[in-house]
């Protein structure tokens, strides 16, 4: 179970779900969240409310009530396992860049600031997988014209990569955040309409770069070749090209 919201909704982003990862769905005035957040193995319950910014978390089984306070004009609120260790910690986005970890099993809370909404990187989606191929999951934060920063809450620490923003080459850059290489950790695959495919990999804290031919449709992902990890597909003429990322090469078929 990822997140579970509830409540009068304040903002609304755009819900894409992704191979691996989840985009941030909605906010809202006052909500309520249902995960096991000590790592006792019994669900509890939170309540956030925007107009205080105050967060209460009501432990299950009769383990006692914590609040802790954060900004109240938040974003978002998800729960996950980002940090590797058993308990769920919640996530609060802001559109300055500040995100917000509430660690119940540490008593604690942690700050890390990214890029914001802004007009020099443009709009950004927020999703949530395990990039690395260590415990925990990874926030992910893509803009729209081309930086990619991930969160590790499991190391405390900011991961920033750079690939070609929407419109290089045409008008659409195609997204799948999956498993490609075989490798334990999904990566990031951006593709674009001129025949050009970027791979973030984020356990080898690299990016990747592919050039091919193709007539500029979306590419399909399947595993193709009956490895570990997905291939990309793509159409040229009567052709199809596979990017086997795996074995860092591109099959003409």
């Amino acid at each position: 179970m990822k997140t579970l919201l509830k409540g009068i909704c304040k903002y609304m982003l755009g819900v894409l779900s992704i191979a691996g990862g989840l985009s941030a769905a909605a906010a809202c005035q006052a909500a309520t969240i249902t995960a096991d957040f000590n790592g006792d193995g019994i669900n509890d319950t939170a309540t956030i409310t925007a107009g205080s910014g105050t967060v209460k978390i009501v432990r299950g089984g009769g383990a006692g009530t914590t609040t802790y306070n954060t900004f109240s004009n938040w974003l978002t609120f998800h729960a996950i396992n980002a940090n590797g260790i058993a308990g769920q910690e919640l996530v609060a986005t802001f559109a300055s860049g500040y995100v917000e970890i509430i660690d119940d099993r540490a008593r604690t809370s942690r700050g890390y600031n990214v890029q914001g909404i802004n007009s020099i990187l443009g709009s950004r989606t927020l999703f949530f997988s395990e990039l690395n191929g260590a415990a925990g999951t990874e926030i992910l934060f893509i803009y729209a014209k081309g930086a990619v920063s991930i969160i590790d809450d499991r190391l405390h620490t900011i991961r920033d990569y750079n690939v070609f923003g929407v419109g290089f080459g045409g008008s659409t850059r195609y997204l799948q955040i999956a498993e490609f290489n075989g490798v334990a950790g999904n990566e990031i695959m951006f593709s674009y309409m001129s025949g050009t495919s970027m791979v973030v990999d984020d356990r080898l804290r690299t990016v990747r770069t592919y050039n091919y031919l193709t007539n500029g449709s979306a590419p399909t992902y399947a595993n193709a070749d009956g490895v570990a990890g997905l291939e990309a597909i793509f159409r040229f003429g009567g052709s199809t090209i596979w990017l086997v990322d795996r074995t860092r090469s591109l099959i003409y078929r």
